[in-house]
């Protein structure tokens, strides 16, 4: 799905390296004022695994036309943080909410991340991203106090303009102060977040920015997604994740014309300019799997479910529960099954791959 709005000053040439650097980085975004990340706190990314990178952790970038860009390794999946985390942004830097750019997902700009997933974006990211904007704040009103010549304590903020509270004449853009001024900064998180009643965006209802493309079918998915010279891929799928292909007849995919046939193992797949013709060609294989018998039945599976899960978390702990015990009138000692849940999605799985050199 394209979550990413960039501007062509955002837009990496074809020959970005993977690896970014911060200097990288600052060639690609252009001038203006960037925080970034304060490495030495994890909390942002719960669930984090692999190693932490010692450089290039851009929140956000306000350029020289005074847009806010939002920089976030998380991605739209339907949640609307496309549109939420650009209104914590915007309440906390004092800008109108279209002035605030997300950038999401790009693995050329954004920073590391662990993953969107777990409800953590907003309660994990979100208030990273609002200490990050309440410091750009007070760094865009110490310049405006220097450009001004008036104390900070003098000065206020109203959509990307700081002015003088005794002369609202004496005032400066956010990019204003950007333009020429290349300043890099990392977010301490110091500076106190405005409070839930200062806000003037978070609590009041917007459009999704994303709304219109979704209910009008012109939203871009990976499905969505052709390239020059694409083909589509139907894997044949096993009866279960311990069956063992014993034979397959691919005569007649083979014989098809323009199909591709992949066989490695026990792994195959038909692959085809048109999704459709691929099916056909694998409705045709023939395929005999050693499949072992199983003990799981709809009697067994929670004797099942619980011997794989992994050990309990105490998420909180609060009174006696001996003493409780002991002092109840009543006990009553039950268990409680559920049915097995999958986190399921419903819109088509497709992932796209274009290989280069």
């Amino acid at each position: 799905m394209e979550d990413v709005e960039r501007t062509d000053n955002d837009a990496p040439d074809s020959g970005t390296r993977m690896e970014m650097d911060r200097r990288d980085f600052l060639k690609i975004a252009g001038g203006g004022i960037v925080l970034f990340f304060t490495l030495g706190d994890l909390t942002a990314f719960a669930q984090h695994r692999g190693t932490v990178p010692t450089d290039f952790n851009a929140f956000l970038r306000i350029a020289e036309s005074g847009r806010v860009s939002c920089y976030t390794g998380k991605i739209e999946m339907g949640q609307g943080i496309i549109t939420s985390l650009a209104q914590m942004l915007a309440d906390e830097i004092d800008v109108p909410l279209e002035s605030v750019q997300m950038v999401m997902g790009d693995t050329d700009l954004c920073p590391w991340d662990a993953g969107t997933w777990g409800s953590l974006s907003t309660r994990s990211f979100g208030p990273k991203l609002r200490a990050a904007g309440a410091e750009a704040r007070m760094m865009l009103l110490e310049l405006a106090s220097q450009r001004l010549n008036v104390a900070v304590a003098d000065l206020s903020v109203e959509r990307g303009i700081v002015y003088d509270k005794a002369n609202r004449a004496r005032r400066v853009s956010y990019g204003e102060l950007a333009k020429g001024a290349m300043i890099q900064r990392h977010a301490s998180g110091s500076v106190p977040v405005k409070k839930f009643s200062e806000f003037t965006i978070v609590n009041r209802p917007h459009l999704r920015r994303d709304g219109s493309e979704k209910v009008t079918g012109m939203a871009t998915y990976a499905a969505d997604v052709s390239l020059p010279g694409m083909l589509y891929a139907k894997i044949l799928r096993p009866p279960s994740h311990a069956s063992k292909l014993l034979r397959v007849d691919l005569s007649i995919a083979r014989a098809m014309k323009d199909v591709v046939v992949v066989h490695d193992g026990d792994f195959i797949a038909v692959l085809h300019r048109y999704p459709d013709v691929a099916e056909q060609a694998l409705a045709t294989i023939t395929a005999t799997y050693d499949t072992p018998a199983t003990t799981i039945n709809d009697a067994t599976i929670f004797d099942h479910l619980v011997s794989v899960s992994p050990e309990g978390r105490i998420a909180a702990a609060n009174g006696d529960v001996k003493k409780g015990a002991a002092e109840s009138a009543v006990r009553v000692d039950s268990t409680y099954y559920d049915g097995y849940c999958a986190h399921a999605a419903i819109e088509p799985h497709a992932a796209v791959v274009m290989i280069e050199g």
